[in-house]
């Protein structure tokens, strides 16, 4: 348990490697849980064009998942608020409170309007689910829905709040809950 933190604590550093490309680090709390994200553009990883995130999500329970993610997104315009995005999400985490790991590939979408204005501000659904057959070890599904709400307070820095809901069917649990069904708030910061 404590060797598979310190190598996802390690991936996720990774990405503060490269000062080249701009780089933004978000923090989402509630009152059980925490995830933190570093997104940077993909060219970190020689194919330029996506957005790469590593995040980890823990709660209260000890219960943790490490996060890696590429998210092809078009930017929105004035012509075009509402913007969709394709991607895919690895998982590799240890949900503590059940003895159980989690090890899943996910395909996922955004949807996001966008209202502009000296304070853009948008709304936005994402969504992954791993299902079976690109679920591993004790995972037999990932599902992974955030509905949110973010506004840009200054030139570089949003703030933020949604919805968030992870569920994992394991081999002796199934729906099981690793956040806490509460708003969560956050901040990204660009740099």
């Amino acid at each position: 348990m404590k060797k598979m933190r310190i190598i996802l604590l390690s991936l996720i550093c990774y990405g503060f490697i490269n000062p080249v490309y701009a780089n933004d680090f978000e923090a989402a709390l509630s009152s059980e849980t925490a995830q933190f994200t570093f997104r940077s553009d993909s060219s970190l990883i020689g194919w330029g064009g996506a957005d790469l995130g590593f995040s980890l999500f823990y709660n209260e329970r000890n219960d943790f998942i490490g996060q890696v993610s590429l998210m092809q997104v078009r930017p929105a315009s004035a012509d075009t608020p509402l913007t969709l995005g394709v991607g895919v999400k690895a998982y590799l985490g240890e949900l503590d409170f059940i003895n159980q790991n989690v090890l899943a590939m996910a395909i996922g979408g955004e949807i996001r309007y966008t209202i502009p204005g000296s304070m853009p501000m948008s709304v936005y659904f994402v969504g992954y689910i791993a299902p079976n057959i690109t679920s591993f070890s004790d995972t037999e599904e990932v599902r992974d829905l955030l509905l949110g709400f973010q506004i840009e307070i200054l030139p570089q820095t949003i703030a933020f709040i949604g919805y968030r809901r992870i569920r994992v069917d394991t081999d002796i649990s199934n729906d099981y809950e690793v956040d806490d069904n509460k708003l969560h708030v956050g901040v990204r910061l660009t740099f």
